[in-house]
């Protein structure tokens, strides 16, 4: 058909309604739950049943699948004589199972694109119909100008799928309290999110939604606002923003151990992997502790491709679970095995780049390094200069000497040659890569693998050694000094302290009387203290993020592991331990009383992660942890520490 015919055909079906369409079975239970999500009060069969072009007895047929899908969703149908019928449940279910509905239909990029579409010219097909009814009169910009508000805020920038997601999630607020249906939240977790900056940031956005749209939003809304800021997806991480950040690290490490053990492959040397996963964790958990959806939309593709990986992060994911109280969803699994996987393509990969590239991934940060290694593995002659979000493109370009973007999805940007591909990088995506390097050649060949660090380390050698393989060396020198081995070097080259670096006879304290787990705290950092590792103001910052944010430093049964920010007062990492002669309580349900007290002071967000990794492996050996607390010798103690 010719672009009119086309264009005429477009405008016919926007012309339908359901008086010329007969609607399944399927479609009419979304569209029976999407006129009960958007009412006010009760409705009736009969105007369900106009409204519909069905007969009563046809609805009341179908009423029977509706309350079904509402029972899964934790709602309920609630049916009166001369009322109608309504649905009933909290609101936080309630917005929960209007997303859920909405994602059954479409992906949530493309419901957006409908939304966002003039008021006047959104489409009246089923699932367009679903969306006008749910988002009626409603204009998106507000919200867009919001989110950028709190990008620039937080500075930061959110994954196309988050960004997406949150218009969807603000729109739908809007619309509920257009309704004048109200979210509740529980006093002791607002108390914990109103300190963040996330909060302050959703207080600014509440503000300036409240003027567009003319509607008072409370302060339960802003909780909720803060909450999907910090379970959106970011391209950039402060993990010490989260008062837990020790636990992140800590289930990092013990997901990246056991997926290593399932699949007998050393995951500990490869750093890219570790700050890949901690970065993905940190939004994962607050989406995972609050019931926020989030649609996986290649997770056939990763099962399929890679049931390997997925079935061992699935069974490597019960600390994260009890973290958290929830089972984890296959969505996230398959974030997570995303991860796994771009660390097994790093290991292929050859490192000799002339072509100068980007990877633009919509999805997320795990798709998008899966991506850049899978292009990395098979094309040693492209270099990846950065993995950045569509709307950033044309910024990112205008200075960068770029020879191709690689894309998931269309971008704006005319100048540069683009390719888009699948994010698994199909073969004939791989053909068409090629043929764009047989025909294209770059515009700088030469590429310098001498850094300054290989040439300082090239110089110390020349000093003792006679050269034989210059390139050899300059070769394995690079390999060393690889990312991949961050994790075990600190921000100046400088390899990590282990845990017997740390704890030393002037940081171990055993048998100690302490009256409460205050005071176990104050002993264990007044050590760290006299030492010259942090100041006193540190050891009143661990006591008192115990008070306002709970027990989660008890990190294991009998195991208490106080910290705080390292502008709290830390002068250099650091660790003491102390083991007590009567146990003390911290109000941990699961791993009270504590017999031994490690204080941690980090002065960055890598340098103690080896001495922690070794840390958890002694956690693991219950024996070790009895005779830890069993001994009074600091000597026996620090031969025990030693094996690590």
């Amino acid at each position: 058909p010719t672009y009119y015919q086309k264009l005429k055909l477009l405008k016919l079906l926007e012309s339908i309604s359901s008086y010329n369409y007969v609607l399944t079975p399927e479609e009419r239970k979304k569209m029976i739950l999407t006129e009960l999500f958007q009412a006010k009060e009760f409705t009736t069969i009969d105007e369900m049943a106009r409204l519909l072009s069905v007969s009563r007895g046809t609805i009341v047929k179908d009423l029977k699948t509706v309350r079904n899908w509402l029972s899964k969703h934790g709602l309920k149908l609630k049916s009166l004589r001369r009322f109608g019928i309504k649905i009933m449940g909290t609101e936080k279910d309630m917005r929960r199972a209007v997303v859920s509905l909405l994602s059954e239909n479409i992906e949530v990029e493309k419901a957006l694109n409908l939304i966002k579409a003039p008021i006047n010219r959104r489409m009246n097909a089923v699932t367009d119909k679903q969306l006008k009814r749910l988002f009626q009169d409603l204009e998106i910009s507000p919200i867009e100008e919001a989110i950028r508000l709190a990008e620039k805020q937080l500075k930061t920038t959110f994954t196309d799928n988050a960004y997406s997601g949150l218009i969807i999630h603000l729109a739908l607020a809007i619309k509920r309290i257009q309704l004048g249906k109200n979210i509740v939240m529980p006093q002791d977790e607002l108390s914990k999110l109103k300190p963040t900056k996330e909060f302050a940031v959703a207080s600014s956005m509440a503000a300036q939604l409240e003027e567009n749209y003319k509607i008072n939003i409370p302060t339960a809304e802003i909780g909720y606002i803060t909450i999907h800021l910090l379970g959106g997806k970011v391209t950039e991480m402060d993990i010490f923003s989260n008062q837990d950040w020790m636990r992140l690290q800590i289930l990092t490490d013990e997901i990246i151990k056991n997926v290593g053990r399932k699949l007998n492959v050393n995951f500990l040397v490869d750093g890219e992997l570790y700050s890949g996963l901690l970065k993905h964790l940190e939004p994962t958990v607050y989406r995972l502790k609050h019931g926020l959806p989030l649609k996986n939309p290649i997770l056939k593709e990763i099962k399929n491709n890679y049931p390997k990986i997925f079935e061992a992060v699935k069974g490597s994911v019960g600390t994260l679970e009890d973290y958290i109280g929830a089972k984890v969803p296959d969505e996230e699994i398959g974030f997570i095995a995303i991860h796994i996987g771009a660390a097994l393509e790093r290991n292929k990969m050859v490192k000799s780049n002339t072509y100068n590239a980007v990877v633009v991934c919509g999805t997320g940060v795990g798709t998008a390094k899966l991506l850049f290694s899978r292009i990395a593995g098979k094309f040693a002659s492209i270099k990846i200069l950065d993995i950045i979000s569509s709307r950033k493109v044309k910024e990112f370009c205008k200075d960068k000497n770029l020879d191709l973007i690689i894309s998931t999805v269309p971008t704006d940007c005319k100048d540069i040659p683009q390719i888009i591909v699948n994010p698994l990088l199909s073969e004939e995506d791989v053909a068409k890569i090629y043929k764009f390097l047989s025909t294209n050649p770059p515009k700088n060949t030469a590429f310098d693998k001498v850094t300054p660090m290989t040439e300082n380390f090239l110089k110390i050698i020349q000093k003792s050694c006679i050269i034989k393989n210059r390139d050899q060396l300059i070769e394995d020198i690079s390999k060393f000094l690889n990312p991949n081995y961050a994790n075990f070097m600190n921000s100046k080259g400088v390899a990590q302290p282990v845990l017997k670096d740390l704890l030393t006879e002037k940081t171990i304290k055993l048998n100690v009387k302490a009256s409460d787990w205050e005071e176990a705290i104050r002993i264990g950092g007044d050590l760290l203290v006299k030492n010259s590792f942090v100041e006193q103001r540190y050891v009143e910052a661990m006591v008192r993020n115990v008070k306002e944010m709970g027990p989660y430093i008890v990190i294991a049964p009998g195991i208490a592991m106080p910290h705080a920010r390292p502008e709290d007062g830390v002068k250099k990492v650091c660790m003491s331990l102390i083991t007590l002669r009567e146990p003390v309580c911290f109000g941990s349900k699961n791993n009270d009383p504590a017999y031994i007290v490690i204080c941690l002071g980090a002065v960055n967000n890598h340098s103690h992660l080896k001495a922690i990794s070794e840390l958890m492996q002694l956690l693991e050996k219950r024996e070790l942890i009895q005779k830890i607390i069993d001994t009074n010798s600091k000597k026996d103690l620090l031969e025990t520490i030693a094996c690590f």
